[in-house]
């Protein structure tokens, strides 16, 4: 009687829990992958795509968020989100856009763009378990009760106004102008300005730069009067 073969039956990547994907990762050592910047420890995305990529297959994409590659803030300052997929399973992430020393920026070039979207990348993927450990030796990524404290005790009113710069009312001009070059109809027109979080701000750059004010509105009319002229 013939030995009969014992076929190894593959696991499709679909049937995989989210367990199995954080237990394998998890125990891949970055140690030797990483690199040594402003006294913090980081994995580059290059070595964590390749990584992932040697094991599953990862799918990723950028987020965009009303129109623009990243989310942006009441401050003026911006995030960028990334989302990864393995098998079923699904997660995202956020990330300040930042300088090289780790500032939060408002006034964004395209290189802190793409460099914070890759930064944001790794991040990710720590998510699933590659490089948890690089991250959990961030101690200022964690929150404290020292670290909490101290900004309580030196904020005020007016420290909040200031963020309202010149800075953050350019890059919230350049942003709307942008979503109303993109305006397809005069309904997606109008929300831009009726959205809650943007009449916040409208109102803020109002009262502190008229100027700037004046000209977005009057861009927000020439735009309504394009699209009326479209769909009549």
């Amino acid at each position: 009687m013939k030995n009969e073969e014992k076929k190894e039956v593959v696991k499709s990547e679909d049937d995989l829990t989210f367990k199995e994907i954080w237990d394998t990762l998890s125990a891949i050592d970055v140690s030797e992958y990483t690199e040594e910047k402003m006294n913090l420890t980081y994995l580059s995305w290059a070595r964590a795509v390749m990584l992932v990529s040697n094991i599953y297959e990862m799918k990723y994409k950028f987020c965009d968020i009303d129109g623009l590659p990243y989310r942006l803030l009441p401050d003026g300052s911006a995030e960028v989100i990334t989302e990864i997929t393995i098998g079923k399973h699904k997660r995202q992430m956020a990330l300040p856009i930042m300088d090289y020393k780790n500032n939060a920026v408002k006034d964004i070039d395209s290189r802190q763009l793409n460099d914070n979207r890759m930064r944001c990348l790794v991040k990710n993927l720590a998510m699933f378990g590659l490089g948890m450990s690089v991250f959990a030796q961030w101690d200022n990524h964690l929150p404290a009760e020292e670290k909490d404290a101290k900004p309580k005790e030196t904020k005020s009113k007016p420290e909040v106004a200031d963020k309202h710069d010149e800075a953050w009312a350019k890059l919230f001009v350049e942003s709307i102008e942008l979503l109303i070059k993109k305006a397809k109809t005069v309904d997606s027109l109008s929300s831009l300005y009726t959205s809650p979080t943007n009449k916040e701000q409208f109102s803020i750059l109002k009262d502190r730069y008229s100027e700037m004010s004046d000209e977005i509105l009057n861009k927000f009319k020439l735009k309504k009067t394009e699209l009326q002229n479209k769909e009549s």
